[in-house]
């Protein structure tokens, strides 16, 4: 009776087994689709289809985000705007895990851009006049512009008034205060640049 109900345990194991792995393509679209419905609430334009995500992705605020096609989002991505500020993606986005992106005024992500994990970008700096409390003063901001093709290594920090022209390269923790030009690759604190992308 044991030897029995043992084969016809191991036979229904080995028949639900195939059954999951018959089935498991189509939790992986059920998933997905259940991502985009839930990022759809949230934003107020139409999420291509073509997205993908890692996880879930944040969005909070305002929620004026906006991205094109074939972008890919890792796990816990922020995505706040406030007050006026626009998050403007465009196609072929790619923004890996843990990145925080800000804005109260513009960021805007051309095409084909590539962004590590860990990034900050973030449009707007706290106000730090003395005799008020720093929390109470609000911000000031200038637009982020990084244009096509660029790359941004883990845990890069983009400030508020920065354009990052076409190609450019920007390393792992530097931080960038001020425009960097085509094709540049720029390291450090504050980020300067090294040398240019042979093409």
């Amino acid at each position: 009776m044991k030897k029995l109900f043992m084969r016809i345990f191991k036979g229904l194991s080995v028949f639900l087994s195939f059954i999951f792995r018959l089935l498991q393509p189509f939790f992986k679209i059920a998933n997905r689709l259940v991502l985009l419905a839930k990022i759809q609430s949230k934003v107020k334009f139409p999420v291509p289809v073509s997205s993908q995500f890692d996880g879930e992705l944040q969005i909070i605020g305002t929620a004026k985000v906006s991205w094109g096609e074939q972008c890919r989002f890792g796990k816990d991505v922020v995505l706040e705007t406030q007050g006026e500020g626009v998050i403007e993606l465009g196609n072929n986005v790619r923004i890996n895990q843990g990145t925080v992106i800000v804005a109260h005024s513009q960021v805007s992500i051309a095409d084909d851009c590539l962004i590590g994990e860990y990034c900050s970008i973030r449009d707007a700096n706290h106000e730090i006049r003395t005799g008020e409390l720093i929390r109470t003063q609000g911000h000031s901001t200038s637009a982020i512009k990084i244009e096509n093709d660029c790359w941004l290594g883990r845990g890069a920090v983009i400030l508020k008034g920065v354009t990052l022209h076409q190609g450019c390269v920007i390393g792992a923790n530097s931080v960038v205060t001020k425009t960097v030009f085509n094709n540049a690759i720029a390291v450090g604190i504050p980020a300067k640049e090294l040398k240019k992308r042979k093409i």
